[in-house]
């Protein structure tokens, strides 16, 4: 409910773009550092690792019910 409510107080350009103006309007540039770069390209390779696991063994299963 949270994420919802936040949406709704924010608006989805505001939460999606990650963009918090100050109470001065002023936008602050944001660049990821390093190790942020690093373990989001990690969460990533992890998740299409597992991805493709389990389409190795739904492919397997697959050809043994046809077999």
């Amino acid at each position: 409910m949270r994420p919802f409510s936040l949406w709704i107080e924010k608006g989805l350009g505001v939460v999606v773009t990650g963009l918090i103006p100050s109470p001065l309007k002023m936008i602050t540039e944001y660049h990821p550092t390093g190790p942020e770069v690093l373990i989001t390209l990690g969460i990533w390779a992890m998740g299409f690792f597992i991805l493709k696991v389990l389409y190795k063994v739904a492919i397997s299963v697959k050809s043994e019910i046809e077999a």
